[in-house]
């Protein structure tokens, strides 16, 4: 979401630095921004990367001083750099924050970061209604700004239809944390091997190749490590899956969800989160729960059997996708640029 807004910015010519991390990623080489890089390393010793996350902070804080005396605006996305907040109300800049998350852990990291997002932003964004509601940002009101994929992946998506025989691919984008519902898709593969499964996670390569050795996999699972572009996967799905556990993870958007109805994929996601309001019942995919793997499995056969069915839901899933436009994102968004 980040590259759309520095677009949206770049063509109301406002000048952009770009405060972010070393690595490689969607924000890597934009053309007309000015990079800063910041401090901060992960590490799979949680306290290790707690304690670089508030280190970085402190030096992104110190590198914020600069524009003390500058007429500028201060967009921060996601309530963690909390230290870019704080310095943007100190130095009584408009400081946007344009909040992503329900809840962070642990509690008492999560209880500070909202506070520090009430007490200093001058206007909040939020990516759905859901989160909008959360009772962490009251009594803060939000602007809801729904997430729209980017722009070039916009342009080169198109309809899927229904594929020849045999070649129904259930698809889904997440990373190896469990309560992002691997183990249910895996699971899936195993109980509908007639079909294909393709996992498109967000995690290195080693971190994919440990994970595989620890499981007995079925072979219509194809499973891939983080990838540069994905439209190659969303052009050859039929299904997009999101199996998030939504008693201790609640997805505030669902942006993969949202890049398969650009191709025309129906879905079954969660039925709590902002993803509900991607998906409707029937209409466009199915509400349900990780819990309930035999009617996911019930419905994935249906749909790979039926369709008329399957073309029904995909046409709505793709005029779905349309409301989520670049267009409409751009014109919320100037008005609190401006």
């Amino acid at each position: 979401m980040l590259s759309n807004v520095i677009e949206v910015a770049k063509e109301n010519g406002l000048e952009v630095h770009l405060y972010t991390s070393k690595s490689e990623g969607f924000l890597s080489g934009i053309s007309g921004i000015n990079y800063h890089s910041n401090y901060y390393i992960r590490s799979r010793f949680r306290i290790i990367t707690l304690f670089t996350f508030f280190l970085s902070q402190i030096f992104l804080a110190s590198k914020l001083l600069k524009w003390k005396g500058e007429d500028c605006l201060f967009y921060i996305n996601t309530i963690l750099p909390f230290s870019a907040i704080w310095m943007g109300n100190w130095m009584n800049k408009k400081t946007v924050v344009h909040v992503h998350e329900h809840e962070v852990s642990p509690k008492i990291l999560n209880r500070f970061l909202f506070k520090i997002v009430r007490d200093n932003a001058s206007d909040l964004i939020t990516v759905s209604k859901f989160l909008s509601q959360n009772p962490s940002l009251s009594p803060r009101i939000s602007q809801v700004i729904p997430n729209c994929a980017k722009i070039d992946f916009i342009k080169n998506s198109n309809k899927n239809s229904f594929p020849k025989q045999g070649g129904f691919r259930v698809l889904m984008l997440a990373s190896l944390r469990p309560y992002k519902g691997i183990e249910e898709f895996l699971k899936l593969a195993k109980i509908i091997p007639e079909l294909t499964f393709d996992l498109v996670l967000s995690d290195q390569e080693p971190e994919v190749e440990d994970w595989k050795k620890e499981h007995q996999l079925p072979p219509n699972l194809k499973i891939y490590p983080v990838q540069n572009q994905v439209i190659s996967f969303y052009s050859n799905a039929s299904l997009i899956l999101n199996l998030a556990h939504p008693d201790e993870w609640l997805e505030t958007f669902g942006m993969t969800i949202l890049e398969g109805m650009h191709f025309g994929l129906p879905a079954i996601v969660p039925s709590k989160g902002g993803v509900t309001e991607l998906v409707q019942e029937g209409i466009n995919g199915y509400l349900v729960d990780y819990t309930e793997l035999d009617r996911i499995k019930a419905l994935i056969k249906k749909l790979s059997e039926n369709e008329p069915l399957w073309s029904e839901l995909s046409k709505n899933a793709f005029e779905k996708a349309s409301f989520y436009s670049f267009g409409n994102f751009k014109s919320n968004l100037e008005k609190i640029l401006a």
